[in-house]
């Protein structure tokens, strides 16, 4: 058991490693020095994190982990002076501090140990111009997914009443909708309406942002890209030097496998769809076009699709998308410039 020491022993000789256990109303603190020795522990109003953490005395090292309302708190205490913030990644923390004493203690202990010891994984933090453009998207994405809702809901409520109109959603259809007089029909129909008028505006916002955003220019020149999933694909990636190659951006989007290897055998599974499944989904879609558009993955996807599946060609086609892009935002060229189809550059860059 780590030995204590009370607070008054701190000093400005050293580091401080301070793990917060990060709540809205009350957090948690555990203070150790370079060598281990938990100095002091204290639970205080989240609002007082700030003049708490200022009152410490020399350099502070600061680790908690991701939670929603993290960015605010983040901001704050990073503009302190003689204080270096650092965020968990809450995966991979979940993985390395998995314990059977889980509370609010032990675990502002496990994140100041794991600070000191360079042992924290470390969560990738957006600059706030970053975060607000997400803020547009996650907007989109959001009124996006309740139009397809209430498409779906309408689709249901014809058949279960055995009635079938044909394109439902085309002007046509809207009309011969509203001639039913169902008013089920008729509710989904005008919240349907305010929904499309939400995404109308949000799409002009977004074309707008696209339009000055150096890295969403360059990757709207991807065959199969709008400029939505552009900004969109360009503000996750965000920062690129934080990916070594292509194949790590890949795999923080969720489109590589997973990997089962024995000493004798190594098994390639399903894609492992971690990161964000919107944005996942978006290069799907893409990607569906994309082979329609560019000669070059139509026949990549031509003959992968007649080897392992339609299914598995567009997972890969949306792939070599993000592949592609990757190392558009490294070179910062366009997709013509970047010349992937060319042998050498392929080789190069995309597996």
């Amino acid at each position: 058991m780590k030995k204590r020491v009370k607070s008054k022993g701190m000093n400005s000789d050293g580091i401080l490693y301070v793990g917060i256990d990060l709540h809205e109303r009350e957090s948690q603190l555990a203070v150790f020095d370079q060598g281990g020795a938990l100095l002091d522990e204290k639970r205080l109003p989240t609002k007082d994190l700030r003049n708490h953490l200022s009152s410490l005395p020399g350099q502070k090292r600061i680790a908690m982990e991701s939670v929603g309302f993290v960015y605010p708190i983040y901001d704050e205490l990073s503009s302190l002076k003689d204080c270096h913030v650092t965020v968990a990644n809450p995966n991979r923390l979940q993985l390395i501090s998995r314990s059977s004493t889980k509370h609010d203690k032990a675990d502002a202990r496990v994140l100041g140990d794991l600070l000191r010891t360079n042992y924290l994984p470390v969560a990738h933090m957006r600059d706030e111009e970053t975060r607000e453009k997400l803020v547009v998207i996650g907007e989109r994405v959001r009124y996006g997914a309740r139009g397809g809702e209430l498409k779906g809901s309408i689709k249901w409520l014809l058949k279960r009443r055995g009635i079938e109109v044909e394109k439902p959603f085309s002007d046509e259809g809207r009309k011969r909708l509203r001639a039913l007089r169902l008013q089920e029909v008729d509710n989904r129909l005008d919240e349907l309406a305010l929904v499309e008028s939400f995404i109308e505006r949000l799409d002009v916002q977004i074309l707008d942002i696209a339009s000055r955003d150096p890295k969403a220019k360059l990757l709207d020149t991807l065959p199969g890209l709008a400029p939505y999933t552009a900004l969109y694909l360009a503000c996750v990636l965000d920062d690129i030097d934080r990916f070594p190659d292509a194949k790590h951006a890949c795999a923080y989007l969720g489109l590589v496998p997973w990997l089962d290897e024995t000493a004798d055998t190594t098994h390639l599974g399903h894609i492992t769809k971690k990161g964000d499944k919107w944005l996942r989904r978006n290069l799907v879609q893409c990607a569906r076009i994309a082979v329609r558009k560019d000669p070059h993955l139509n026949e990549f996807y031509t003959r992968l699709a007649h080897k392992r599946g339609e299914k598995k060609a567009v997972i890969a086609v949306a792939r070599k998308l993000a592949s592609y892009a990757y190392w558009m935002i490294k070179r910062n060229v366009t997709y013509e410039e970047l010349s992937p189809w060319e042998a050498n550059v392929r080789q190069s860059s995309v597996t």
